[in-house]
């Protein structure tokens, strides 16, 4: 549309408005990026967080290696160095429980030992110490047992 076809209209009055116009263009656009800016803001947050939280950036990535180390306590399934570390055992001491079938151990390939977390587990429990409450109740029940035996044996003579 041309200035000349609305005489009623002034020409800087276009002028303004077509200004106007790529203004709110150039607005829609900021617009339109700032969930990119809202969302790089709660980056900025979480990092910040993290920041107070562990102090230096060298802190937290130690943190989170220390994090990626843990991840084999999801596994099924656990190399002889992760199951070493789930045990707090040395490898050769797992190697060595192994090595005399006191850990059921899985080779697929021949090769790589790998250990079920539940054979670990179950392994830990068979190896219970028990509590002095529970000696203590095992040792009466047990000269109770005796008495009962020494009593009836006296009434049978």
């Amino acid at each position: 549309m041309k200035p000349t076809e609305y005489p009623h209209v002034n020409p800087l009055e276009n002028v303004h408005i077509m200004s106007l116009l790529d203004r709110l263009e150039s607005a829609k656009k900021v617009l339109e990026q700032t969930e990119d800016i809202e969302e790089t803001i709660v980056k900025l947050n979480n990092l910040e967080y993290f920041l107070r939280r562990f102090g230096t950036l060298k802190e937290l990535a130690n943190h989170m290696l220390f994090i990626e180390k843990k991840m084999y306590l999801l596994k099924e399934y656990l190399t002889v160095t992760e199951a070493a570390d789930y045990l707090t055992l040395s490898p050769s001491l797992v190697y060595k429980l192994t090595s005399k079938h006191e850990l059921p151990i899985y080779k697929p390939n021949g090769k790589i030992i790998y250990i079920r977390r539940d054979d670990l587990n179950r392994w830990i429990a068979k190896n219970r110490v028990l509590s002095q409450d529970e000696i203590d109740e095992y040792a009466n029940t047990h000269m109770e047992k005796v008495l009962k035996g020494i009593i009836k044996h006296k009434d049978l003579k």
